[in-house]
């Protein structure tokens, strides 16, 4: 991105939901010089699990080339995984291997297109990091009013409001822009996942199959049941890496761990509402129910999980929509296209929506490009692509894409 252009001061976006695409596409606004300001419902940054290991692909690896200055992608690339050269093996139950295949590695000249995998809070806390004057906590999007001379303003239930050129839904799944601007949008419910973290100690190795610590596992056990496995083995200490490029800046420690999930089968004598609501304990309990007959190994993953850190995750996909008309409300990431996890693409095509709208915004800031010109360019692009996507993760979950 061009950051030396002038920039009209008077421009301002506000952006709702402070997750890592309305983050990206923050940093990437302050980098170019265009004024932003984030409404997040949330009262704190950790007051949400933020969930665990995310797989980077190229495109949302460029998207944080592109959005963060250079000390932070630094530091994002730094706090990463190790790189990783095993397979995407799938075992049944009793760990008899079905299939296995190369995972994609990206060996490229070009730093900005690699891909790797990283620790969910932590890249959170680096697309944070030097926003603090750009984002506020505890503001629940309300209402939205259009002004006469064309401006909007965003109504806040703690009474509160903001004024601004743009709003952009950021807000997720349970989108409230996205019922504002886009009320004939339909999520459909597609199933149950329980999430879990299993801490790498050294006794690990002695039990855990290789490809646990070094590729991907996909367990496809008997009744609709399924089981994910993946490493979060992390480069070098967290505090290592910012001493290097951002001294200041404290992450939360985070130590190895492997990433489960797993599928109960459609039988599951839990309602989505009882699903949702119950504790991390009983999810741990079905956890270890449902896999109780399965491999030694298999279930010492399970039993040997923090009970404390296993939530409920409920899968959906959202159905295509045609474009809105509200001529300065637009959408980014799950508040759109919310897709179903089989791909590991839905919180890179977040990122991709962030870079190609803060593109868009650029051309408006600088050029004098007309802000609905850039907003339905935009749309266009990332509704084509983005439904390709959420297409993909449903039909075609367990293929790899090509970094």
């Amino acid at each position: 991105m061009n950051t030396n252009l002038e920039v009209d001061p008077s421009f301002h976006v506000l952006t709702i939901g402070g997750g890592i695409g309305g983050l990206c596409l923050a940093q990437g606004l302050k980098k170019s010089g265009i004024s932003v300001a984030v409404y997040e419902r949330d009262p704190s940054a950790q007051f949400r699990n933020q969930g665990y290991r995310i797989h980077i692909n190229s495109d949302g690896n460029h998207a944080l080339h592109e959005c963060l200055p250079g000390d932070l992608f630094n530091l994002y690339l730094e706090t990463s995984m190790r790189g990783r050269s095993g397979n995407r093996v799938t075992f049944d139950q009793q760990l008899k291997e079905i299939s296995s295949m190369p995972l994609p590695v990206k060996h490229s000249a070009d730093i900005s297109r690699t891909s790797t995998s990283v620790n969910r809070l932590t890249l959170r806390e680096i697309l944070l990091a030097w926003l603090e004057d750009k984002v506020q906590f505890g503001k629940a999007f309300e209402s939205l009013e259009q002004l006469e001379d064309g401006r909007l303003c965003a109504h806040f239930a703690d009474g509160s409001s903001a004024t601004g050129d743009l709003l952009i839904g950021a807000d997720g799944t349970n989108s409230a822009v996205r019922k504002l601007v886009a009320s004939a949008a339909r999520i459909a419910n597609i199933g149950q996942r329980i999430y879990g973290k299993t801490p790498i100690t050294r006794e690990t190795t002695e039990w855990a199959p290789e490809a646990f610590l070094t590729g991907w596992v996909r367990v496809a056990g008997p009744d609709g049941k399924g089981l994910m496995v993946g490493a979060f083995i992390k480069r070098e200490p967290f505090a290592n890496a910012t001493a290097k490029f951002a001294p200041t800046l404290h992450l939360s420690d985070t130590p190895d761990y492997l990433m489960w999930t797993l599928s109960p089968p459609p039988g599951l004598a839990l309602t989505d509402e009882e699903f949702r609501t119950a504790d991390a304990a009983a999810l741990h309990a079905i956890a270890l129910e449902l896999t109780s007959d399965w491999h030694p190994s298999l279930k010492r993953l399970i039993e040997e999980a923090e009970i404390s850190a296993t939530f409920p995750v409920m899968l959906r996909s959202s159905e295509p929509v045609k474009p809105w008309q509200t001529q300065n409300v637009t959408l980014l990431g799950d508040a759109i296209h919310t897709m179903t996890p089989g791909r590991g693409e839905g919180a890179n095509t977040a990122l991709r929506d962030a870079e190609l709208l803060c593109q868009k915004l650029a051309d408006v800031a600088t050029q004098g490009v007309p802000l609905l010109q850039a907003k339905i360019e935009y749309e266009t692009e990332m509704l084509r692509y983005s439904f390709e996507a959420v297409s993909n993760s449903l039909k075609r979950p367990f293929m790899l894409r090509k970094p």
